[in-house]
């Protein structure tokens, strides 16, 4: 007989026994340690936690308890610290297919509400142009406008970095979460530095 303990894990509840509870325990305070300085620390913690429940809830029945054999199957999937502790971690069969893609849309690449750069990479395009155009002739004949709005209101918008992932067909995996929101801030830092440089300029002038 096992003991089992209730954990709250990217927000959902679940049930776990006493031998996967201290395994996934052990398995995030790696992770927490591993990218304590990085930027973006809790929102990486965050993300890699909301997938590991994501994963716990495919192909598993309400309620059903989780065993140190699930656990050992998330962290294959996910990937261990120690396989890219030092050195650039890769997997074979890492590229971008259509089939394990998923569609949003892309709030950080849209022009109204990110319809066609969601289209854009989950059709693996390089280039919204195409898309963004047909729209806008299908728009003339009113079409295009009914069947954007549809889009708008079925398909969910991006969220988190598992979102963008799976977005681009990409491995959701630790490094590649932790990439993505690291990725993220420097964006938002060299924003606000342009923003800055920007301003300064202009007082000087």
């Amino acid at each position: 007989m096992k003991k089992t303990v209730n954990i709250n894990l990217g927000g959902r509840p679940f049930i776990i026994d006493e031998d996967a509870y201290k395994t996934l325990d052990n398995y995030l305070s790696s992770i927490e340690r591993h990218f304590s300085k990085s930027e973006g620390f809790e929102d990486i913690l965050y993300d890699i936690e909301a997938r590991i429940a994501e994963l716990f809830e495919e192909n598993d029945n309400t309620g059903q308890i989780i065993t140190s054999k699930k656990i050992e199957e998330i962290k294959s999937t996910m990937g261990r610290p120690q396989d890219f502790g030092a050195e650039e971690y890769s997997e074979p069969n890492n590229k971008s297919t259509h089939s394990n893609r998923r569609l949003f849309r892309d709030p950080e690449d849209k022009v109204i509400g990110g319809v066609a750069s969601g289209l854009t990479a989950y059709y693996g395009m390089k280039d919204t142009l195409l898309i963004r155009l047909l729209f806008v002739l299908f728009g003339l004949f009113s079409i295009g406008l009914i069947v954007y709005v549809v889009l708008w209101i079925a398909i969910p918008k991006a969220k988190t970095s598992s979102d963008f992932l799976a977005m681009r067909g990409e491995k959701i995996n630790i490094e590649n979460i932790a990439k993505t929101v690291e990725d993220g801030f420097m964006d938002l830092k060299n924003t606000f530095d342009e923003l800055h440089n920007d301003f300064k300029s202009k007082i000087k002038n």
